[in-house]
């Protein structure tokens, strides 16, 4: 338990329970615990660590059209696993189409 965000919570005969604290996305992957016993056994998992989305920010082209034109909205939500879903809406209305 080298890392500090790692605390032993139960030691004894027949159980080792650890946790970990302040988890990242670099803490996914296979954790192994191994008995040392003759021969060795070993039991694995697989941890998987969801980060949300940040908030989403939108960047337009124009604040001001004049009507008859075109303009270009994007939404952009980063750092989220799995990748966030978006949408458009105009009011209560989804737009389709795209």
């Amino acid at each position: 338990l080298k890392d500090s965000r790692f605390q032993l919570v139960n030691f004894s005969d027949n159980e080792l329970r650890v946790s970990l604290s302040n988890v990242s996305l670099s803490d996914e992957g296979r954790y192994v615990c191994q008995l040392y016993t003759d021969p060795p056994q070993e039991a694995y998992a697989d941890i998987t660590v969801l980060v949300p989305p940040g908030s989403p920010i939108i960047l337009s082209q124009e604040d001001v059209v004049s009507e008859g034109n075109e303009t270009e909205l994007t939404c952009l939500s980063m750092g989220s696993k799995p990748a966030a879903s978006i949408r458009w809406m105009k009011g209560e209305d989804e737009l389709t189409g795209w």
